[in-house]
């Protein structure tokens, strides 16, 4: 491995763990710069590498996957042909494309690994064939648009020995290993609760994406390869650029939005599958032809001993805290803003109000009453000021999760983020959804491992 190998990997991650041990040492609370990004590898040493699917997030993680300086980026194939021009554009003409014919890249013995980015629908089949040819898998968040899809995934990449990444990039920052080192390391006592939320008030953030104004369906786009799987409807430009807001295509925001906040709890905190889902929710504002809700609250109970209130809504932004992740525990709480870099640390006192419960004693017993055991002393207690804790990145979470993604590639070792993991993760989030739809609690089988309403 040229450049980038698992130990550089693992000092780049350590970096933030080194910031931790100051803090837990009563030292300044910042967490040591990271080490600097990998160098580029030669091409020969570089991963071959194929999207599928060229929208909104592929651009991005096109991007990202350059800027690793680990990927040959070699073909792209996508149902829009302006989103091929696209990405001849951002390579000076030195891709190749491919209009709607998946398999054709698939079956490519120069590509090592394919990007799926494809909307939600698309993810099981296209990864079941990526496989089935021989090719590691990038796929993006959620990794499945079905519960049942997940373990048909996870036993495919096994039996063929692929590696697969899955994309909730934020469980490769800073900001998410230092949480999981605070909260392992007892600074905040039994975790029980943790509040999350994730905001948006626009009309773009509710994915009301612009459409084209040159889209042509059998011109310069294939509207019969986009919907694939999903049942056989009419054209219809809406359900191409805006499909989140429809359930043949997505999950809407449990799968777009609470997956990321399911992927970074799962991780710090090392808890499975939860429990039980009870969620609420309705279309209040978006009154736009949508079929998924624009505002949803949902309780997850969890075996580990420990509930997640989980809330989004797109009619309003919610202020400074309206976005985050926030860990309660019995000695103090941890707050998480989406996309870091800092995190607030405060701990709890512990402080007794006696005076407000022994208030209608005699004076004289009161006084008896805080004269013994530590009575007085618990009535003083105060906590110290919230702390700021730093974890800044040698580049944002998108590059070092796709770096990762590389690295295990060519090592062959499992990554973060694998077919199990992102598995769980899409599950709870459909959990919350079959309750909405239901009406009801939503269970966790384990035996059967589905979801029961």
């Amino acid at each position: 491995m040229s450049g980038f190998n698992r130990r550089e990997f693992i000092r780049r991650g350590t970096a933030g763990a080194a910031g931790l041990g100051l803090f837990l040492n009563g030292h300044p609370v910042e967490a040591e710069a990271a080490a600097p990004p990998p160098k580029p590898a030669p091409p020969s040493d570089r991963v071959n590498v194929g999207f599928i699917g060229f929208g909104i997030r592929a651009n991005i993680l096109f991007e990202s996957a350059r800027k690793t300086g680990q990927a040959n980026l070699v073909e792209v194939c996508d149902c829009y042909q302006g989103h091929l021009e696209r990405a001849k554009e951002r390579t000076g003409g030195k891709i190749d494309t491919n209009f709607a014919q998946y398999k054709k890249l698939l079956d490519r013995k120069d590509i090592d690994a394919v990007v799926i980015a494809t909307p939600d629908h698309w993810h099981t089949p296209l990864f079941l064939d990526a496989i089935a040819a021989g090719k590691d898998v990038y796929i993006e968040k959620p990794m499945t648009h079905r519960i049942a899809d997940g373990q048909k995934m996870i036993d495919a990449a096994r039996e063929a020995k692929r590696i697969v990444q899955v994309g909730s990039q934020w469980i490769s920052s800073s900001q998410n290993r230092i949480a999981k080192e605070m909260i392992a390391a007892g600074k905040l006592g039994k975790v029980t609760k943790v509040m999350a939320a994730y905001n948006r008030n626009s009309s773009a953030g509710a994915w009301n994406y612009p459409i084209p104004p040159d889209l042509k369906n059998g011109v310069n786009f294939n509207w019969e390869e986009w919907l694939g799987p999903a049942p056989q409807l009419p054209f219809e430009a809406a359900r191409v650029f805006q499909y989140r807001k429809y359930w043949d295509y997505s999950g809407g925001i449990t799968t777009d939005l609470f997956v990321h906040l399911i992927t970074s709890i799962h991780y710090i905190l090392g808890s499975g599958m939860p429990r039980s889902v009870v969620a609420t929710g309705g279309i209040l504002a978006r009154n736009d032809g949508r079929q998924v809700p624009d505002t949803i609250d949902a309780l997850f109970e969890y075996p580990e001993g420990f509930h997640v209130n989980m809330a989004s809504t797109f009619n309003s932004e919610g202020g400074k805290t309206g976005n985050g992740i926030h860990f309660l525990g019995t000695d103090g709480s941890l707050m998480l803003p989406l996309g870091g870099p800092s995190m607030t640390h405060s701990i709890d006192s512990h402080r007794e109000g006696y005076s407000y419960s022994i208030d209608s004693w005699p004076k004289a017993l009161q006084e008896k009453f805080m004269n013994m055991d530590d009575h007085r002393e618990e009535a003083a207690r105060t906590a110290p000021p919230a702390e700021e804790v730093q974890a800044r990145d040698s580049a944002d979470p998108t590059t070092l999760h796709m770096a990762e993604f590389f690295e295990c590639v060519r090592s062959r070792k499992q990554c973060g983020e694998n077919a199990e993991v992102g598995h769980r993760a899409a599950s709870a989030g459909h959990m919350v959804n079959l309750s909405y739809i239901a009406g009801k609690k939503a269970i966790w089988d384990a035996i059967s491992r589905t979801a029961v309403v």
